[in-house]
């Protein structure tokens, strides 16, 4: 079990002295350049850089420069492990010696040059690196939000007394010591996310720390406790960190070295455009940080930098906060949330014509929730979300819930916060062709509004591109534009900004004001202040309990009717209770490998038989032992429900068509019903149920964790094999999110009223991307927690053998085995087969 909070901290010192110390780390890259699979070219190429031990450097550059494929290099999450350097073609960079260097990965990736941690390569040096990735998600290998954190000091080999006190230390550096150590990665928000992604780095208490955009999509709290968390890292150990932000204001305190990344014009290879203090490089007048897209931090902008208000020449002139005065869409009475548990209620919102309306909160507050609700893609728990006469006219009825997929693509687009969500089609063009074309325009016109927005969102080069290879940035515009390219009446964008440079948040902004012209309501989830302050926006901030708030400032006045604050359940004291492993406190205690085999004793041996008495004797021990030990008959049928499903069926084939002999009760063609095929029915009913409850009531509930953990320590299994799996059973989870996503995301998009079969194969497809995907990701990133490395590793939970467990097996197999003698002695016994 995990070790309390309160655990004495002298404990905890006394074990963290006596591990080898974490000093910080240098880093280096030598030539270094990486192509990924199916990409014609480098996202890096020829860098040469070297950062010394405890420097803290913010890198920066415009969206797609490579910023993230050089964190996750750096990482160690790219390229092989063989030393194998080959000669390269011409066109490769050649290293300062004359040789080409280029190596070829597993997942057909190209690696030049080489990554250097304290002069080791970047992939032996495990444990040394800590790694925050843009995407959060990628990084929950447990279901368990403790055991996640825990992973890399397991990893570490960090002694258990002093893990756990790293993990409260770590949640609570940011901002998550609210949360339960056992609650459910599955119920974080993204946001939260992040934060747990944060603390599994912080935890490893690494020599390099990389950061790449770890608070872009947190609210401004979260910020704060991230930075923070960061601060008192680095003023503790002086531990070395890369940071890739584009916002880097609330970080520049924490900032040595700039530096500044662009493409040469000839080579195409990644060139330092700058590099020195924050003072000397934001301070350089020939530095043309627009057009490179780099937003300048707070205290370094000039007058021209400030964000205000931006208008543009082709939006109309009523307020973009009040709108036109038509009200297209509104909320009646909402309760929203998920499961049917109301996270809010009594939420009466209108939203109009013209107007952009921002909705804002802490991580997990409910926002996406809300979003997903007034798009028709998430049922009401309660209430109703209504379109007016203007929007639904056409639809079957005024509530978007219940309209036809092609019907709510043409009236409300929804931009999800993972873009990989919502690809559809095999090419970037036919990714933003597709909105126009389901709401009816002509393909010609849709090609030239979809070339429109590409050259805009500076992606006509990417035309012929899967959607997928594109960057994190790249993927994010993308799927602006195609919500952008159906002009629907109303648009919802969740976090439209994320990871974007300052030129194309510009584009965004822009277009979005441009789109009020045309009468759409355009409702955007965000935690951008400088958004909002751009589009002038209605502010309605989900606030816990409904009183203050961290957008008071921005927030219209003199608003109290719940147009402005909609009250939401805190959001760090949502407690979910802890998931029993059983209902059965008894059973409950076994151990999870012990339980496991308990099931297989007490069904295998009921294989060797098929008669009445043996299956009929073992049922009724099973129903009697599992009273005893707190599992009513009833607990037990509701639990066992798929046997009870398939006993009497299988038992029917048998009556009709089993063994015949005996009397005849009635025949018809090739039914026969006689004694013999009776009594075989009755015998094969109790023997599916005899072999099927033990095997599904000992197993359930069981967490995928603990056996894992049970695996490793009693049964000694390799540890690449037991959490390399356990890591595959997480992600069956995260898959049936996914498969939910996209299924909102082609009802969205005007895909949902294709038939079941056309339907399937493409998503199915779109989930076999994501699958291999995240699951690529998963695996190294385990890798730069350290996972995988040749030393010993520890165990943040004792998985403990008792002696009640091994009288637990002992009893499991002596229901079969009494069962079995029984029908043997009484002469009741048939071999099966036989």
């Amino acid at each position: 079990m995990p070790a309390s909070a309160s655990e004495s901290a002298g404990v905890a010192d006394a074990i963290a002295s006596s591990l080898p110390s974490t000093r910080p780390a240098s880093l280096e890259f030598r030539g270094w350049g990486y192509r990924h699979a199916s990409r014609a070219s480098f996202a890096v190429r020829g860098l040469d850089l070297r950062i010394d031990a405890g420097e803290h450097v913010l890198l920066l550059g415009a969206s797609g420069i490579g910023k993230s494929t050089i964190l996750e290099g750096a990482a160690g999450l790219l390229g092989t492990d063989d030393d194998i350097v080959a000669d390269a073609p011409a066109a490769a960079s050649e290293s300062s010696d004359g040789t080409a260097q280029a190596v070829a990965d597993a997942e057909g990736g190209v690696t030049e040059g080489r990554i250097l941690v304290d002069g080791i390569p970047v992939r032996r040096a495990r444990g040394r690196v800590g790694l925050v990735l843009q995407d959060p998600d990628a990084q929950a290998v447990f279901q368990r939000l403790g055991d996640n954190v825990a992973f890399g000091p397991e990893n570490m080999n960090v002694p258990r007394e002093a893990i756990w006190p790293r993990v409260a230390e770590s949640l609570k550096a940011v901002g998550l010591d609210g949360l339960q150590l056992h609650r459910s990665v599955m119920h974080l928000s993204g946001g939260q996310m992040q934060r747990l992604a944060l603390a599994g780095a912080l935890a490893m208490r690494p020599g390099v720390l990389l950061l790449d955009e770890p608070t872009a999509n947190l609210d401004p709290d979260g910020v704060d406790q991230v930075v923070g968390a960061v601060r008192d890292v680095l003023d503790e150990r002086a531990t070395t960190m890369v940071l890739v932000e584009h916002r880097a204001g609330p970080w520049i305190d924490l900032i040595d070295r700039v530096v500044v990344l662009g493409r040469a014009e000839t080579t195409g290879d990644t060139v330092v455009v700058a590099d020195g203090t924050p003072d000397t490089v934001f301070t350089d007048p020939a530095i043309d940080f627009a057009a490179l897209g780099i937003w300048l931090p707070g205290r370094y902008r000039r007058p021209q930098d400030e964000i205000r208000r931006i208008h543009t020449a082709d939006e109309p002139d009523y307020p973009a906060d009040a709108g036109d005065g038509e009200t297209l869409l509104r909320t009646r009475d909402l309760s929203i949330g998920r499961g049917g548990d109301a996270i809010a209620e009594h939420i009466d919102l209108d939203f109009a014509g013209g107007q952009i309306t921002a909705l804002v909160g802490l991580n997990g507050a409910g926002k996406s929730t809300l979003s997903l609700t007034l798009a028709g893609l998430l049922a009401p728990v309660a209430g109703h979300v209504e379109a007016a006469p203007a929007l639904a006219a056409g639809a079957d009825g005024s509530e978007p819930i219940a309209w036809k997929s092609t019907d709510l693509a043409s009236r409300i687009s929804y931009v999800f916060q993972n873009p990989e969500h919502q690809f559809a089609r095999g090419s970037v063009l036919e990714e933003v062709m597709l909105g126009p074309l389901r709401c009816g325009v002509a393909p010609d016109e849709a090609e030239r509004r979809a070339r429109d927005l590409l050259d805009r969102f500076n992606l006509a080069r990417y035309a012929g591109a899967n959607p997928y290879t594109l960057s994190g940035g790249e993927k994010r515009r993308l799927t602006v534009a195609s919500a952008l390219a159906a002009a629907p009446r109303v648009l919802i964008l969740d976090e439209p900004t994320f990871g974007q440079d300052r030129r194309t948040w510009m584009q965004i902004v822009t277009l979005i004001h441009a789109l009020r012209g045309d009468g759409v309501s355009i409702i955007v989830v965000t935690h951008d202040r400088d958004l909002v302050t751009a589009l002038g926006a209605r502010v309605v901030e989900l606030v816990p309990g409904g009183d203050g708030g961290q957008w008071a400032d921005i927030r219209p006045a003199g608003k109290a009717d719940g147009t402005a604050v909609v009250p939401v359940s805190a959001v760090n004291t949502r407690d979910e209770d802890p998931k029993p492993s059983s209902r059965s406190p008894l059973l409950a205690s076994i151990n999870p490998a012990y339980r496991l085999f308990g099931a297989f004793l007490a069904s295998l041996p009921m294989l060797l038989s098929l008669d009445v008495m043996s299956a009929g004797i073992a049922l009724g021990l099973e129903f009697v032992v599992l009273a005893i030990i707190g599992l009513t008959p009833w607990r037990v049928v509701r639990s066992s429900w798929p046997v009870w499903i398939g006993a009497p069926g299988s038992a029917l084939a048998v009556l009709l068509y089993g063994k015949s002999g005996g009397d005849t009760w009635w025949q018809w063609g090739m039914i026969h019903i006689t004694d013999n095929s009776a009594e075989l029915a009755v015998a094969t009913a109790l023997r599916i149920l005899a072999i099927g409850i033990p095997a599904i009531v000992l197993v359930l509930g069981i967490d995928s964790t603990d056996l894992a953990d049970a695996f490793s320590q009693v049964m000694r299994l390799p540890d690449r094999f037991v959490y390399g799996g356990l890591a595959g059973m997480r992600l069956f989870s995260v898959l049936q999110d996914d498969w939910a996503a996209l299924t909102s995301s082609r009802r969205s998009r005007g895909l949902g009223d294709d038939n079941r079969f056309k339907a399937f194969l493409p998503q199915a497809f779109a989930l076999l991307v994501l699958s291999i995907r995240r699951s690529t990701t998963l695996a190294v990133a385990m890798e730069a927690r350290g996972f995988g490395g040749t030393g010993p590793r520890s165990h943040a939970r004792v998985s403990v053998v008792r002696l009640r467990d091994r009288l637990f097996l002992v009893g499991c197999l002596a229901i079969p085995a009494v069962a079995l003698a029984c029908a043997a002695l009484t002469g009741w016994f048939a071999f099966f087969g036989g």
